[in-house]
Order: structure tokens, then sequence, then C-alpha cells
């Protein structure tokens, strides 16, 4: 398969989008994040497999891929790399999507340890004091301030819900790019190749150009005399030869 034209896959290369683009992922990488947080101290043992942080640091990855592409080696090299990170961040956007929608479904979700509701009831864990003190802060906000527990994680994990399928979409557009962006390249490679020139003979034409000449001038001048050509396999006469 023939690789990509590098100065037709530039051209053709839209920076200014990836580079607008990868804006909205780093905003998402942080809500993302933040998100997580606010879900891992109200409360840290049910519901929760710390999706919007493994999530946020791969969309991450895929920020500093397409930076890449951009900015420090544009080139076909660097597009594919990028593409196989978008992969790995799509699986994981659909793993955080999927997790989420479970956790809003069944808040009461145990998937950490099989005590995590003995856990999450005990008052004398690390865990507990940051509940109590992360929804007091929480409440300061005007808002927020009836919110539960199981309110504030809802929140954390709807906002998760809707900046992953973001996520998502952005990823499966920026494979969109790559791939049409690479067909391109690689067709104008096809394009500019020369043609060959054919070198088959037809072996009617062989056999003419091995015959003896057509003709032979006349010894009165004034044009040429065709010679009568022998059928195949008898030798030619020689009139001025002895037998």
């Amino acid at each position: 398969m023939a690789e990509p034209n590098k100065e037709a896959f530039l051209a053709a290369w839209p920076k200014c989008f990836l580079i607008f683009m990868g804006i909205i992922e780093v905003l998402a990488t942080i809500i993302l994040i933040l998100t997580e947080l606010g879900n891992v101290a109200a409360n840290f043992w049910t519901t929760n497999v710390f999706a919007g942080g493994w999530c946020g640091i791969l969309m991450l990855a895929h920020f500093i891929a397409i930076f890449v592409t951009v900015c420090c080696a544009p080139g076909p090299p660097a597009g594919l790399r990028a593409a196989v990170v978008t992969v790995i961040a799509l699986i994981a956007c659909a793993a955080l999507i999927s997790f989420d929608a479970v956790f809003i479904a069944q808040p009461s979700t145990c998937i950490l340890t099989p005590s995590c509701a003995t856990n999450a009831a005990s008052n004398s864990t690390f865990s507990y004091t940051l509940q109590q003190s992360f929804l007091t802060l929480f409440r300061t906000l005007g808002p927020f301030s009836s919110y539960t527990q199981s309110q504030a994680k809802f929140l954390f994990q709807t906002i998760q819900i809707g900046v992953g399928s973001l996520c998502f979409i952005l990823c499966i557009i920026y494979l969109v790019i790559y791939y049409v962006v690479k067909n391109k390249a690689t067709n104008q490679v096809a394009s500019s190749r020369p043609a060959q020139p054919s070198r088959f003979v037809a072996p009617q034409q062989q056999r003419q150009s091995n015959a003896y000449p057509q003709s032979y001038p006349t010894p009165y001048g004034g044009g040429q005399a065709r010679v009568p050509q022998q059928p195949p396999g008898v030798a030619p006469w020689n009139a001025g030869g002895r037998y």
C-alpha cells in the first residue's frame, strides 16, 4: 500500500479546527477530573470506579497527541499515533458513559469491595470525615444548599455523562478527519505515478520483424519489387547459389 504524501497530507490537515478541538478537550478534561473529585468526596465507596479520573487522563493524552500533529511534528506518522490514542480514549469514554449510567440507575451500586455498604455507613473512617467536610462546603453554594450525598453524586455523574459523550464525539470526529486526509494524500501519490508503457508484442508482429525484407530495389530503378514470402519451415531460394 502506498504511503501518503506528506505535502498533500499537510495541505489537507485542518490545523485550526484541531486546535479548537484540543481546547475543548482540555476544558472537558478539567471538568471530568473536578467532577470525579466531587464524586469521590461525596461518597468514596458506592457508585464509584474513578471513571472520571482515568478517562480525563486519557483525554489529556489525546490532546497532547493532537497538539503534536498540529505544532510539533505534523505529518502522517504523528497522525497515525494520534489515531491510536484516539481509539483508546474512545473506549475509555464509552466505559465512563456506561458506568455512570448504571450508577445513576442504581445509586447503591457497590463495585470497589464487597463491603462497600459497611464502609460507607461507618463514621470512623477517613472517607466519612472527607464526605462531611465536602458536603458542608458544597452546601455553602446557594443552589446546592439542600443537596444530600446522593443528590450531589447524581449531579456529578450527570455532568460526567454529558462531558464523556462530548469527548466520545470528538474522538470520532478526529478518526474521520484522519482517514479522509490520509486517503486523499495516498490517492494523490497513486495518481502522480507515470503510467508504464506496454511492452507486449503480438506474435504475428514479432514473426514479421524477424522475417526477410519484404522488398528489394529493382535493377532498372524506379521502385521496389516485393519478395514473395516463403511458407514457414521452407528456406528461401538463392538464385546465385550452387546446389
